[in-house]
């Protein structure tokens, strides 16, 4: 799945493929299958982005029980 972010170092928005979404029951926070890189700045963690509006639907729609 393809989720876009805002680096919170670079600010630049861009788009990641991160694989499967999960949610981590414990924090109420996204857990990635694949690592967020950041095209000028390398891996980010989720605490070094930003979800842009965009991305917060992607994420929803991703975690979204049917």
């Amino acid at each position: 799945m393809v989720v876009e972010f805002e680096c919170r170092k670079c600010q630049q928005e861009f788009e990641c493929e991160v694989g499967q979404v999960a949610v981590d029951e414990a924090s109420l926070r996204a857990v990635f299958q694949k690592p967020i890189v950041c095209p000028r700045c390398g891996p980010r963690s989720i605490d070094d982005v930003y979800l842009t509006e965009l991305g917060q639907s992607q994420l929803t729609e991703a975690t979204w029980d049917h």
